[in-house]
């Protein structure tokens, strides 16, 4: 039997593991941008969707629409959504557990240009590469990119998919 959860479990997990708290009731933008981000993070360190969870690159990274539609409809919050089998809940705290929205957005967008973008089809083998692509896009300095990148090379997350 897999191990399914349900976004409110989800969210649980993020309240007790990284200190966020999504509000329920007022949907802040910060929290919304954070949980696009915790998701998004998430699905690359294992977290399976059960549904469609399209990604596409947008003013603050990464963002799925289709994820918004369940956290707007609180009735979806209970439904099962993802199957934790293969989620690396440990690498995922150690590497994203309290870190800021920013640092969030720099790891979401250099993942989503590495491994979900068109760009994954050139040769994006290095911090440089990665940078000028995102340089075209974002706002992010130069070191942000290279920071965050050599933290996510070090966790194993930059390792290219095969098509």
């Amino acid at each position: 039997m897999k191990n399914i959860c349900t976004l409110e479990e989800f969210l649980s997990f993020l309240k007790v593991s990284c200190g966020f708290g999504f509000d329920t009731d007022k949907h802040c933008f910060g929290d919304r941008i954070k949980l696009q981000k915790y998701v998004y993070m998430a699905m690359r360190m294992g977290l399976e969707p059960k549904e469609q969870l399209d990604y596409s690159m947008y003013i603050r990274g990464p963002y799925s629409s289709d994820l918004a539609d369940i956290y707007f409809n609180q009735e979806s919050w209970r439904r099962p959504l993802f199957d934790r089998d293969g989620f690396d809940a440990h690498k995922f705290i150690s590497t994203v557990g309290y870190r800021d929205t920013r640092w969030l957005e720099v790891a979401c967008s250099i993942l989503y240009i590495y491994r979900d973008s068109l760009a994954r089809y050139t040769e994006l083998t290095d911090v440089e590469a990665v940078y000028e692509e995102l340089r075209l896009l974002k706002d992010f300095t130069k070191n942000e990119v290279s920071d965050v990148y050599i933290e996510l090379r070090e966790k194993g997350l930059l390792v290219l998919i095969s098509n």
